[in-house]
């Protein structure tokens, strides 16, 4: 057989569905030696990094303008991705909530989440001008739906009414690096680099809405009025607009923008504790990532956290500032509860590997072509 994949989350900079891209391209092709893949890229200013594939693997790599490639795959549903790769395709996979074309060959979506759907005034650009108004349609069109936690299959039927027979939970996987621990001079060689210091309470992720990033804020200013001596609050993707200074021993909140995972795994190790308060996750990758390294975890009941989490992790109500803080403050001043956060996140974080949601993806590529 031959699958195509849009691996383009994983051009520049991979987050999310970046990460979730890299963790299948980098396996399918060891899993299934006697298919062939097309690894699909196009951009018109940055080129897919150059490495070494398996024989079964052709990256195509198209100089072409991505919004307006989208705009014609998600409103026209044209040109074919067969006809972008030059070859005939069984099955095209793509890692987004809308259809890749293709001429004859079964299609596949993958759901991250569906926040943007309930909360369409939180989101923009494509999202918000494609996502909203074409995601039922296309999830009712597509031969086969993975979601990526059992939450966001429940919010796939029950929001799009997708069928359970064509929908396939297969959960984020984590890679080998945030289970080994670092060295300490890797440690202090990252940051001093990054000007950061040790004991940190830190945050994963991006700066968009539902992220809830204000009320983080405020829970850790409310913290401080209560403790001068707090520990500076660290965060991970947002950029320097998001920083506010202070004195060395007192609040400070840092930003140091998008950094690469070794980075981020110096800082899981020198930080005190994560912590995620989304008002909504499909998944909630920093949450197992943390749990890896040994780090104890607070984020929000509900959505994906709770079931990604179980009892790894402080459960907070994401709209209240004042349990947030509460929450940190309890790790801060509890190191048996800590220990014990770590110890269960350690045996959770196991759960999660990339090699079965790469083998569990392919078996529903195989069904999805079996019907």
């Amino acid at each position: 057989m031959h699958f195509g994949l849009d691996v383009r989350p994983a051009l520049t900079r991979p987050t999310g569905v970046g990460t979730y891209v890299l963790g299948l391209l980098e396996r399918l092709p060891r899993l299934a030696p006697e298919d062939r893949f097309s690894y699909f890229s196009a951009s018109l200013r940055d080129r897919y990094p150059e490495g070494r594939w398996p024989g079964n693997v052709r990256l195509v790599d198209r100089r072409l303008p991505v919004r307006g490639l989208n705009l014609a795959w998600n409103r026209l549903g044209w040109p074919p991705l067969d006809r972008l790769v030059g070859a005939r395709l069984d099955l095209v996979h793509s890692p987004h909530p809308l259809l890749i074309p293709t001429l004859k060959g079964k299609r596949l979506v993958t759901i991250h989440d569906l926040f943007f759907l309930k909360h369409p005034e939180m989101v923009g650009g494509e999202v918000r001008r494609d996502y909203v108004d074409l995601v039922r349609a296309h999830a009712a069109r597509a031969d086969g739906v993975i979601c990526v936690s059992e939450y966001t299959a429940a919010e796939t039927r029950r929001l799009l009414e997708v069928p359970p027979e064509k929908i396939a939970v297969t959960p984020h996987g984590i890679e080998p690096l945030f289970h080994e621990a670092p060295s300490d001079a890797s440690v202090d060689e990252g940051l001093r680099r990054l000007g950061l210091p040790r004991g940190g309470i830190l945050y994963l992720g991006s700066d968009e809405k539902r992220k809830n990033l204000v009320t983080l804020l405020m829970a850790y200013l409310t913290l401080a009025r209560r403790r001068p001596e707090v520990p500076p609050l660290v965060l991970v993707g947002p950029g320097p607009q998001w920083a506010q200074g202070g004195s060395r021993v007192g609040p400070q909140i840092r930003a140091t923008g998008y950094l690469d995972k070794r980075d981020v795994r110096a800082l899981l190790a020198a930080s005190a504790m994560l912590v995620l308060p989304s008002l909504e996750e499909g998944f909630g990758l920093p949450v197992v990532e943390a749990m890896a390294a040994g780090l104890p975890v607070v984020c929000s009941d509900g959505s994906a956290l709770s079931e990604v989490a179980g009892d790894a992790a402080l459960l907070v109500e994401p709209r209240d500032a004042t349990a947030i803080a509460h929450a940190v403050e309890r790790l801060l001043d509890d190191p048996a509860l800590a220990a014990g956060l770590r110890a269960r996140g350690l045996v959770r974080s196991r759960q999660y590997d990339w090699d079965r949601t790469a083998s569990q993806t392919l078996a529903f590529y195989r069904t999805v072509l079996g019907r």
